[in-house]
Order: structure tokens, then sequence, then C-alpha cells
């Protein structure tokens, strides 16, 4: 079966009328769009005449189910729109990794459809190929991930607010609720400069080395640790390992409620797994930043289970999102208009949109949630 056959199916299923939706007052928005996601569904990779070991192929491609998960969402936002009045054709293409093969797929499909709008890619290896594109043809492209490539391109639309703006967002929401506690910075050889950039926001604070000290590391912190205070800890690593091994350590220091408060700096997975112990994360009331909110109560987190029988996880989020602020652009709309507002909250995304024109001439995203853990549950503390 074909890419284009195989997803058409599935935008097909996903028309089906919606039932039982509570969502704001419908938004006054009308169009027709088409909009094309670039996305390495590595179907080069798959076998469609055995079924079983196309299963097994599937659940191997971290890449390959990243993009069925993206595509879900975004085809959930489609039917939810087609609710409103309001037509999206999609069109999946198959970048296979490979920028040659992703503009080639491109150029053809734009010779048949006009394209509105590109979403995608989900990985840097493709983006200088479909930059140029984007710019040849005037189309806009929203890159649904944080990307290390500098591209200029006037069309290039940053989805997600960078590494370096939630880091900030979180310093300063912490400098400013912070009240003189005790400070202790843990981070490993990689992350010695940020550390470093932390101490100097708050004075006195003691900074450890967890490369140099992991033998010791249960030792070094917790003669760190003040007993009778609250103690307020960084950590910069993106090592699973480390964060663990802090987590436990801090676990078995904690006192009395508020005795540490634990935060992360660094957006990365590091934290955000199911190795480190939830509750011991909530009990050191562990504070990071975000590019989206919690999916705890996502409002159409039910549509989506009835569609797909699982509930949406980030990555489904991000693509329904994608989509809803595609149109959102389409449609002339702003951000920050009241309209633009309205629109955004019926749809009810997740990812938080303050969009900034950079000195490239870029659209980047800005907007970021503060989230903390408080009795075992995510809370919204900022944005």
């Amino acid at each position: 079966m074909k890419l284009k056959q195989l997803f058409c199916v599935l935008a097909l299923v996903s028309m089906v009328t919606l039932q039982g939706q509570n969502v704001p007052a419908n938004p006054q928005i009308k169009g027709s769009w088409e909009i094309a996601f670039a996305l390495p569904f590595r179907t080069d990779k798959m076998d469609f005449i055995d079924p079983a070991l196309g299963q097994k192929i599937l659940e191997a491609r971290n890449d390959t189910k990243s993009s069925l998960s993206f595509y879900s969402g975004a085809l959930l936002a489609i039917k939810r729109l087609d609710s409103l009045g309001v037509k999206v054709n999609p069109y999946p293409i198959d970048t296979q990794l490979n920028g040659s093969v992703a503009q080639s797929e491109l150029e053809a499909l734009y010779a048949i459809n006009d394209i509105d709008f590109l979403i995608g890619p989900l990985s840097d290896r493709v983006l200088p190929a479909l930059s140029n594109w984007s710019a040849l043809h005037k189309t806009p492209i929203f890159l649904p991930s944080i990307s290390e490539v500098q591209q200029v391109n006037n069309y290039m639309v940053q989805g997600v607010a960078k590494n370096e703006t939630l880091r900030k967002q979180l310093l300063d929401y912490a400098k400013s609720e912070w009240k003189g506690q005790k400070v202790t910075i843990i981070h490993d050889s990689e992350e010695s400069n940020q550390a470093q950039s932390i101490a100097q926001r708050f004075p006195n604070a003691q900074k450890v080395d967890a490369t140099a000290n992991s033998n010791r590391l249960l030792e070094v912190l917790t003669q760190k640790m003040d007993t009778l205070n609250s103690n307020w800890v960084f950590v910069e690593t993106a090592n699973l390992k480390t964060a663990s091994s802090v987590a436990s350590i801090l676990s078995s220091q904690l006192r009395f409620s508020g005795h540490i408060r634990l935060w992360s700096p660094l957006y990365t997975n590091a934290f955000d797994n199911d190795v480190i112990d939830f509750k011991q994360l909530s009990d050191l009331n562990y504070t990071t930043s975000a590019v989206q909110e919690p999916l705890t109560f996502v409002s159409w987190g039910s549509q989506y289970f009835a569609q797909w029988a699982k509930y949406p996880d980030k990555i489904a989020a991000r693509g329904y999102d994608s989509v809803m602020y595609a149109v959102l652009q389409l449609s002339g709309l702003t951000t920050t208009s009241l309209e633009g507002q309205k629109f955004l909250a019926w749809a009810g995304v997740t990812h938080p949109f303050k969009m900034v024109q950079d000195p490239r001439g870029h659209l980047v995203n800005q907007g970021y949630v503060l989230i903390a853990l408080k009795d075992m549950e995510w809370q919204v503390i900022g944005r």
C-alpha cells in the first residue's frame, strides 16, 4: 500500500462526526486549505505484505512511531476543524530522513496540488532541503520541534520555545520567589557553564560536579544539605542516571515538607520518564519549564481516545496544535487578537503561542509554561 493511500484511509476515518464535545463558543473562522506534513514515516523500511512483521517494524522504530503519533493528533485537529466548517486537506510526505527524497516528494505533490502550509520536519537532517523548497514556493514552514540548524527563511516559523527561553523563564521565576534560602547547583561536566550562570543569580550558591563526585555523591550532597532550613537544588544534566541518582539522594535527605525544592532549568527528558520515582519528585516539589501544558486534562482527550483507543501523548498534542496554529495563520489571525485567542481557546491547544520575530526574520515562539509536581499531580504555576 502506498503512503498516500494509507494515510488517506486514516484521514477518512478521522472525519467521523464529533459527539459530546464541551468546548467554548465557536469562533468566526472559515476557509479551505491544503497542508503537507513532512515526517519520517519510513515506509521504505516497512513490509506491508506481512502485517505481523510490519507491526514489529513500526514498534521498533522511534521515528516512525513519532510520525504516526504526530499525524494522529493532526488528523483529530482536522476532524474538529471540519465540525467548525473549516476544511483542511492533509498530504503526508515521507521524508525517509533524506533531504533529496523529501524535496522530490514535495515537488511532485506541488505539481498536482497547491500547498498552503508545510508542517515539519521533525528532524534537522532534512530541514535545509525543505527550507529551500519553502523559500522557493513562498510557503510557510512550521517547525514542530526545536531546530539547531540556522536557516535564513522569512517563511519559517519556530513552533516551540527554545531551550534558552525555557531556562531563562524558569530562573527568572525562581529568583523572584527566592527568599535567601540555601542554593545548591548539581551539574555534570557538560553543563558547568550553565551551573556558573545559575550561581551568579543566587549569592552564596554552592556547585557540585556530579561527574567528578559520582562515587561519593551521596556523601557530598548530605554534607551540602541544611538540615534545619529550606534548600533549593538546581540540577543541570541531560543524563538519566545522574538525574535518577540525585532524585533518590535528595528524597532520602527530605526532613519536612519544603525542606528541599528540586528545580530543573535544563529542558531535557532526563526527569521525564518512567524510571525516576514519581512520588520522590512530587515530595521534592519538582519544578521545571515546558513547551506545553500537562496533558492530564486536555479538553479533546476523550475525542482522541474515541478515535484511536488511547489517550494523546505529547507528540500527538504537538501534531494537533501545529494544525491549529497553521489554520490560525492562514486565516490572517494573530495569537494576540481577540478572535485569535477565541479560536485557540476553542481548539484547546496545550502549547502557549507567543510569536515574535527574531533578527533573521523568523517567527519564533516564546510561549512557555512553568509546571510543578504537587501532591502527585502536575500544576501550572506560571506562563
